[in-house]
């Protein structure tokens, strides 16, 4: 006895070799198949990112990307710099943490830290 099965190895919006099968012969739809494009973007320290959009007019793909490695806006042209107006470029934590202490004031806390964690051990 075989068995059926609903879904046999093939991707959604992928079409089948073998012509209408399943619910394409009971409803008598085709899959359409979107064509992809893959845009490269570049940011201002040369990480590239290539995204892939399904077939857009030109005008409808973003002119800016994020740049996944290290947050700043990615440019469609190598070396060009676009930052967006109101956005902050990209800061680690420690780097916010620099901007809220002088460095006397972070040794103070480090060290601090470390003698909290003496007289546990101890």
């Amino acid at each position: 006895m075989e068995s059926s099965y609903g879904l046999r190895a093939v991707r959604a919006g992928s079409a089948t070799g073998a012509g209408l099968a399943g619910w394409q012969a009971d409803t008598g739809r085709t899959v359409e198949i979107v064509r992809k494009v893959p845009v490269t973007y570049w940011c201002p320290q040369g990480h590239e990112t290539t995204p892939v959009f399904a077939e857009l007019a030109e005008t409808e793909i973003p002119k800016t990307w994020d740049c996944p490695r290290c947050g700043r806006t990615a440019c469609r042209e190598q070396g060009a710099t676009a930052e967006r107006p109101g956005d902050e470029p990209f800061k680690s934590h420690l780097e916010y943490a620099k901007e809220r202490r002088t460095p006397e004031e972070a040794e103070r806390v480090l060290q601090d830290a470390l003698d909290r964690l003496h007289r546990r051990r101890s």
